[in-house]
């Protein structure tokens, strides 16, 4: 082969492997242990010496953690967000089961869906949960990435991946086009309604076998 013709191919190929590796989440190491997603959440209290400040366009904002947090689960849906100060802070929300929701024998009796930072359900008439199983045993995050490679592999995860998070649940404080915002996370997984999300900052996570931090 021509030496010019073969310097041109392998420098289209780097460069398209340049393109398509730019976005990838670097993984810092891999777990081939299963993902025990039959526990609960755990939380420990927390207080925040040096709260954490984020600035973006229009805005500025304190994120304060209140708890430590860890969560093996199983994603049941998932939605981005873009438009307003939220979505710019927690560009992420996963919906995510553990306990006897996150058996796949028990896939077909519930659906989950996600829309406006809401997280909904509905099971069937057949079904052996009641509300008060799937309120205690599902949370809809919103995902606060510590750094851009966390950001990218949370992009990564998809319907039914089992995942670990690790990081704290926080309390978001500040301005934004000039007006005061705040938002605060849950701290039960048995409330509902307004304000029952977990606002988690992502240290660690784990999808399937891959680590990322």
């Amino acid at each position: 082969m021509n030496r010019k013709l073969f310097s041109g191919i392998f420098g289209v190929i780097l460069l398209f492997s340049l393109f398509f590796s730019c976005d990838r989440p670097q993984k810092s190491g891999m777990d081939f242990d299963s993902i025990d997603t039959s526990g609960d959440p755990i939380q420990t209290s927390y207080k925040s010496e040096d709260p954490i400040v984020k600035e973006i366009k229009n805005g500025q904002f304190t994120i304060t953690p209140v708890a430590e947090y860890k969560l093996s689960g199983m994603v049941v849906s998932k939605e981005t967000y873009s438009d307003d100060w939220g979505g710019k802070i927690s560009p992420v929300d996963l919906a995510i089961v553990w306990g006897k929701l996150a058996e796949s024998e028990y896939a077909p009796y519930i659906t989950y869906s996600q829309s406006n930072r809401w997280y909904f359900y509905q099971y069937k008439p057949d079904s052996p949960f009641d509300n008060s199983y799937v309120i205690s045993h599902s949370a809809n995050n919103h995902i606060i990435p510590a750094n851009e490679n966390i950001l990218e592999a949370v992009k990564t995860i998809g319907k039914r991946d089992r995942i670990v998070l690790e990081g704290f649940l926080v309390n978001i404080k500040g301005t934004y086009e000039g007006r005061p915002v705040t938002r605060n996370t849950s701290m039960t997984r048995k409330d509902t309604g307004d304000g029952s999300c977990e606002i988690v900052y992502v240290t660690k996570i784990r999808v399937n076998t891959d680590v990322y931090e």
